[in-house]
């Protein structure tokens, strides 16, 4: 459309509608391609920012007609050469005219030809070109000019003009699923089904642990090494066969722990150097490195843990305290990097820690710390040198958490779960580092304890891991809550509650907060379709156990008549087939005639007889 048809060349305005989508943004980057400036529309702020970081030149809103205002107002007054055009209705009239004479104008929509909408010719004097589009037709009725456009563009392809798009992939399982979600229109880029997980796929047991296996005649370092989890990784280190070890501090001198732990290496063979030297000193760390390089035997692997702990709100810290936290994990990082760049090593170990996943209030110069340690293993690792960086959650049995235990139950209960131990975390790291895997975390968590403290638990990128843990019973407490308010609770009581637990539901589906979701407002006021009743009756089944017949949702549904029939059901499970008995025969004397009437009451007892399945009317 854009090359073959409207010709678009070099410097030429093209407003390109709904670009967030999988369409939209292939026309960003055929028109970025082509030196045409782009005016986009999208029809969320958060789509309206991937819009703009993809390349789009003026970014405005798709669902206000007010985007033809915005152009001319941006163009002054001259419009666009190109528009490809997906909305439908007035916006038409409004892209005309925005139109500059001998404009094009590329229709993506369908639904305008088949209500055969009328539109004006008047715009049409200014030798502007109309163009529906269907790549089916193209296909069919022009397969050699199809081979050769998809053969300009997979040359485009490979010389970097153009890349892939982004996409959001769906197992073919949850079809539905795939189709709801684009119906919300909540996709940015492609809806892909994928068949990875599909019908006779074979299970594979994991992987075997893998063992390490250090040389002898090599030397290891490890920074922070003097104490905790350092000091834990360096005899980590000697029992997989390390048998020269440079361990640094500021101090350079250990704690009664830590003289222990080399007393017992040393006595095992292993040499073991304590060396005081602050990381954040480039030249101090020269002259280690030196002298390790003419003492000892070739530096064979570094373990980067020092760290430096100063928790504070961001409004409480000062420059020099943000310095404090950055410092020894960055410029330590930084100048080990540097410093070793000509060395042939085995590995390069850094530890961050798993803040980074999920942030972590009150720690905002560690994460940030701990972030650049990721990304500097990604910079090795890009230029073909040794690194990797581990994610890790608490360690409770050495380290800062051990020295304080206040703040160890405070984070195991933001995170749930329990801490992990120093020999499961060195397991851990074994097997990343025989498998060369970096920038994964490893930590014990649970699921439903963190998405209520940590708001960034709720975002897109967890959400493949939400629904594992969902999968594997973590609404389980939720079940057990229900059943005790079961026993505890009156009617109206249980009614409170469960309408409290309905909402979120409901404004989950919607997208509207839950405050907003009157008791007595039928929810198809609030924009609820079909579908999104299905998506509710699903929720409602999840959640309270029960069945919600699509019947309830036909009737000006509220939240107070959807807790009546939840609360009726919870307390009568057998219940509902009287109910959907005598639903049927008041449809019936409402709608029908007198024998209709009989007839349905006929069909009402057949319905109410069968079991506990509890299938809606609509259904039969």
């Amino acid at each position: 459309a854009l090359h073959h048809l409207a010709h678009l060349e070099e410097g030429e305005r093209l407003l390109i509608h709904g670009a967030a989508g999988g369409v939209g943004l292939a026309a960003i980057q055929l028109g970025k391609a082509m030196g045409a400036e782009i005016f986009a529309t999208a029809g969320s702020d958060a789509k309206r920012d991937v819009v703009r970081l993809l390349g789009a030149d003026h970014v405005l809103d798709s669902r206000s007609l007010a985007f033809a205002d915005d152009v001319l107002a941006l163009t002054d007054g001259q419009g666009v050469d190109v528009v490809l055009n997906s909305l439908a209705g007035e916006a038409i009239n409004r892209n005309l005219r925005v139109l500059r004479p001998f404009g094009r104008f590329l229709e993506l929509g369908k639904r305008d030809f088949y209500e055969n909408t009328r539109i004006g010719l008047r715009p049409f004097r200014n030798n502007i070109s109309y163009f529906g589009i269907d790549a089916d037709q193209l296909m069919a009725e022009r397969p050699a000019l199809t081979r050769r456009l998809f053969g300009e563009l997979m040359q485009l392809f490979d010389d970097g003009s153009l890349k892939p798009l982004p996409y959001r992939a769906f197992p073919a399982a949850q079809a539905v699923e795939a189709f709801r979600y684009m119906q919300q229109s909540r996709q940015i880029g492609k809806v892909v089904l994928n068949f990875d997980d599909g019908v006779g796929q074979v299970e594979l047991p994991p992987p075997a642990p893998r063992t390490l296996q250090l040389a002898a005649q090599g030397t290891y370092l490890v920074t922070g090494g003097m104490r905790g989890f350092g000091l834990e990784t360096a005899r980590w280190l000697a029992g997989k066969g390390a048998r020269h070890l440079v361990l640094l501090s500021r101090r350079g001198a250990a704690d009664e722990e830590g003289a222990e732990t080399i007393e017992a290496l040393q006595g095992q063979g292993v040499e073991v150097r304590a060396v005081a030297c602050d990381v954040t000193d480039k030249a101090a760390l020269a002259t280690v490195l030196e002298d390790i390089a003419t003492t000892m035997p070739p530096l064979r692997g570094i373990v980067h843990a020092a760290m430096v702990i100063d928790d504070g709100l961001v409004r409480s810290l000062t420059g020099e305290r943000i310095r404090k936290v950055l410092a020894p994990k960055v410029l330590g990082a930084r100048h080990l990097d540097e410093l070793t760049r000509g060395l042939a090593l085995d590995f390069f170990v850094l530890y961050s820690s798993a803040t980074t996943l999920f942030g972590n209030p009150g720690q905002a110069s560690y994460v940030a710390a701990n972030r650049y340690l990721e990304v500097l293993a990604h910079a090795r690792r890009s230029a073909g040198l040794p690194a990797l960086a581990v994610c890790w959650g608490a360690i409770g049995d050495v380290g800062y958490l051990a020295r304080n235990t206040e703040i160890k139950e405070q984070l195991q209960s933001r995170m749930g779960g329990a801490a992990l131990s120093s020999a499961e975390a060195l397991d851990a790291l074994e097997q990343l580092l025989t498998r060369d895997l970096s920038g994964l975390g490893v930590m014990e968590l649970d699921w439903g304890a963190l998405r209520r403290f940590l708001p960034t638990a709720l975002s897109p990128k967890f959400r493949d891991l939400a629904q594992q843990a969902e999968e594997a019973g973590a609404d389980a407490e939720g079940l057990e809550q229900l059943q005790r308010w079961l026993e505890e609770m009156t009617d109206e009581e249980l009614a409170a509650a469960l309408g409290e637990l309905l909402k979120k539901e409901i404004g989950e589906i919607l997208h509207v907060s839950p405050e907003r979701i009157e008791n007595e407002r039928s929810l198809y006021d609030l924009g609820m379709d079909s579908l999104m009743g299905m998506e509710l009756a699903a929720a409602v089944e999840a959640r309270f156990g029960v069945t919600l017949p699509l019947m309830a949702l036909s009737e000006g549904p509220t939240v107070s008549r959807l807790v009546e029939r939840i609360v009726r059901q919870l307390r009568t499970p057998q219940g509902d087939e009287n109910e959907t008995e005598a639903t049927v025969a008041r449809l019936a004397a409402q709608h029908a005639s007198d024998t209709d009437a009989a007839i349905m009451a006929d069909v009402a007892k057949s319905v109410g007889k069968r079991s506990n399945d509890q299938r809606s009317l609509t259904d039969d």
